[in-house]
């Protein structure tokens, strides 16, 4: 089964805060990589007929860029939370257990960001979204 393409960019997303610091997450990003540039491709192509492709992509770009901006921030709480790579320097600090709860509410709010970026993304390309129903991370 092929990956919606909200799905391809979400994980694409996350993978760019990864292979920061990860050798495995930097081959897997080339791997996305590609698939990305051919989702953009296929839709400019597809899209660009009877629409204005600058229209188009500020509009992919301004989705695109909300899944980015949500999952880059909650990687650097999650990561703070983990201490996953001693080189982060979000992970140098020790954190007590009020900071480590305030930083979870903080993921589920961005999380939801990224929840409504890949509906956005699934309209932009007329799939049906994903529906988590009575999920604290649920959009409206």
């Amino acid at each position: 089964m092929q990956m919606k393409e909200s799905e391809v960019l979400d994980r694409w997303t996350i993978l760019l805060q990864k292979a920061r610091f990860d050798n495995n997450a930097q081959k897997e990003l080339l791997l996305f990589d590609e698939e990305v540039a051919e989702i953009i491709s296929n839709s400019l192509h597809n899209k660009g007929i009877g629409e204005d492709v600058r229209n188009w992509n500020k509009r992919f770009l301004k989705h695109l860029m909300k899944l980015q901006e949500a999952n880059a921030k909650i990687w650097v709480l999650e990561a703070s939370i983990r201490k996953e790579f001693k080189t982060d320097p979000t992970a140098q600090e020790t954190l007590s257990m009020e900071e480590i709860g305030r930083r979870a509410l903080q993921i589920r709010d961005f999380n939801s960001l990224r929840i409504e970026a890949k509906k956005d993304i699934d309209a932009f390309f007329n799939r049906i979204s994903d529906n988590k129903v009575d999920h604290a991370s649920a959009v409206g």
